[in-house]
């Protein structure tokens, strides 16, 4: 098991001992498997020294009625050792899936190179298989393998050195395999993740790329990509086959030198006829762990490298949140305290030492040029993403000393790109709020209430499955304006105190806009803060206080009409010196 449990994180360490009982009845399940295989060479044994001499007839049939209740046994025992180990792999899952898909979710900074969920579960699954799979098992057997080394020392003593020189030799051959191997099973998991990262990123843009015309090329960079990773992997194959077929050589030539050995000790008189044929079952069995766990060693090392990203995983989502000092509800005062907010490769800054307030019943809003930060402010304010210097705080307190998810409830975030899950309308509308715990009918209530203030609820009802319509994935598909307004519903559900809306008039007709102007409208009036990242100045009319973004930095805070008046001087200066740069020239 030390093959696969190296620098283990905890949590799956406390997944594993609890399979423990799991692992230890496989185990002795192992012991009485390789104990029963002896079996047949035994009944060898005694069909050519005692029944054949003899002719004892009756002999034969009763050992060979133990042969095959014996051999029934090692059957049975077998089916249940795999079924045990799958149990062992069904329950890692149970313990550890939620687990380990709650930390991917709860990233609030993603860097390069970090797996997404799908390679993150993908890579959970390949470990957990290989946990619960014949990997373990040929661990388990190849302890047992001194067993068969005695019984063929207590045969001759030759026989017995045989078998130990056949198990040196295949062991420094599986060394060699695994240290030959490891560089480039570690090339082919990054190449291998790759092209799957990108395959996902076009299938997930699919339409855009139709529509482009970018269908061939993308297939063909994916084909490159996906030929990279397989030729990775073919590498690593060859290499093991070499090994593997240098085994089975040798497996095969000690067996067979194992007969001739077995021979010519009968000739001399030294072992009996059926130790011969003894000889060479025990050899055989003997080294047939050892020659699967070559075969195997793929699956070990990919699980090893698997283990590796899980354990990148768990210690980089620590989870402060649990056994936190629950809060009282927040009022909504949110501040930004010199906040920086690098990209994800970390050689670029998005936000400057941004400072910002938002105030329970006012409306900030947030304007700049595009690429000056306003969407990553946005971010920021909802607690998407953590800023990586400064701090963000709720009614005083830092975001970090909140339960995150208790937090979540009173903040409505409206992203860019709607962002609907699969699921139905009131299903996304509610935040998924019956999976948590609350009731139905409340949930319901709450859906048409918060459909109601966005001014989306006789929308949704001229829908074919009004709020039981299905959406998101490759489901049913809304128009841009439909799915922003119910993002909008989204948001404005359970009256949160913090409203963060990033563009949430980019794709709105006139109706769907003056939709959003009453329920921002009456959400202040509730006394929620409010932030309303726009280009559109039209719905920053009643914003008390306005924002400039340029270049990650604040170029300007303070009062509408102030800043309106100050970028009118600042956008009349540049006009008019090109005017007099032209009249000199």
């Amino acid at each position: 098991m030390r093959l696969f449990l190296m620098t283990v994180p905890t949590p799956l360490e406390k997944a594993v001992r609890a399979c423990r009982q799991h692992f230890v009845m496989a185990a002795c399940f192992s012991a009485l498997v390789n104990v029963l295989y002896l079996t047949p060479t035994i009944y060898m044994m005694q069909v050519y020294d005692r029944v054949v001499p003899t002719g004892g007839i009756l002999t034969l049939l009763w050992i060979t009625v133990i042969l095959g209740v014996a051999l029934a046994t090692l059957a049975a025992l077998d089916a249940v050792r795999s079924r045990v180990m799958m149990r062992a792999s069904l329950r890692l899952n149970r313990l550890l899936a939620g687990e380990i898909l709650d930390r991917l979710m709860s990233r609030s900074k993603l860097k390069a190179g970090d797996p997404s969920t799908n390679q993150a579960m993908r890579e959970f699954d390949t470990m957990r298989q290989a946990l619960g799979g014949q990997a373990t098992i040929a661990l388990f057997d190849t302890p047992w393998t001194p067993i068969y080394f005695l019984v063929a020392f207590l045969i001759h003593p030759i026989l017995g050195g045989m078998i130990v020189l056949g198990a040196a030799i295949l062991t420094a051959l599986a060394i060699m395999n695994e240290r030959s191997t490891k560089p480039l099973s570690e090339r082919a998991h990054l190449a291998t993740s790759s092209a799957y990262a990108c395959q996902e990123a076009a299938i997930g843009n699919s339409e855009v790329i139709r529509a482009l015309g970018m269908r061939r090329s993308l297939v063909a960079r994916q084909l490159q990509e996906r030929q990279s990773g397989l030729e990775a992997s073919a590498a690593v194959q060859f290499a093991g086959t070499r090994y593997s077929s240098i085994i089975k050589f040798v497996r095969m030539f000690m067996q067979s030198l194992a007969l001739g050995a077995g021979g010519w000790l009968a000739i001399e008189g030294q072992i009996s006829v059926g130790a011969i044929i003894a000889a060479s079952v025990l050899l055989n069995r003997a080294l047939q762990p050892i020659e699967q766990l070559v075969g195997l060693w793929p699956t070990i090392v990919q699980a090893r490298q698997a283990m590796r990203s899980i354990a990148f995983l768990f210690e980089s989502t620590d989870r402060e949140d649990e056994g936190m000092t629950t809060l009282p509800e927040p009022d909504g005062h949110l501040e930004l305290d010199h906040v920086v907010v690098r990209n994800p490769e970390g050689n670029a800054v998005l936000l400057r030492n941004v400072c910002a307030t938002l105030v329970p019943g006012q409306i900030l809003g947030v304007i700049g040029p595009s690429g000056a930060g306003k969407t990553t402010l946005a971010r920021v304010a909802a607690g998407a993403t953590a800023p990586d210097l400064g701090e963000v705080r709720i009614d005083g307190a830092n975001v970090d000393d909140w339960d995150a998810e208790l937090l979540g409830q009173h903040i409505g975030y409206l992203p860019q790109d709607s962002a609907l899950l699969p699921g139905t309308i009131g299903e996304n509308i509610s935040r998924f709020a019956a999976i948590r715990g609350v009731p139905k009918a409340v949930a319901d209530e709450e859906v048409v209430r918060a459909a109601r203030k966005a001014g989306v609820h006789d929308l949704i009802l001229r829908l074919p499955g009004g709020y039981d319509t299905v959406v998101g994935g490759r489901n049913h598909r809304l128009s841009a304006g439909q799915a922003q307004r119910i993002a909008l519903a989204r948001a404005l559900y359970g009256n949160p105190k913090v409203l963060i809306l990033d563009e949430p008039n980019s794709a709105l007709d006139a109706e769907g806009e003056d939709a959003l102007m009453r329920a921002v409208a009456r959400a202040r009036i509730e006394g929620a803060a409010i932030m309303i990242v726009a280009h559109r100045a039209s719905i920053l009319a009643d914003a008390e206080r306005l924002l400039v973004l340029q270049d990650g930095m604040v170029a300007g805070i303070g009062p509408r009409e102030e800043i309106m008046d100050e970028i009118r001087r600042r956008a009349e200066r540049e006009t008019v010196v090109p005017m007099k740069e032209r009249a000199q020239s």
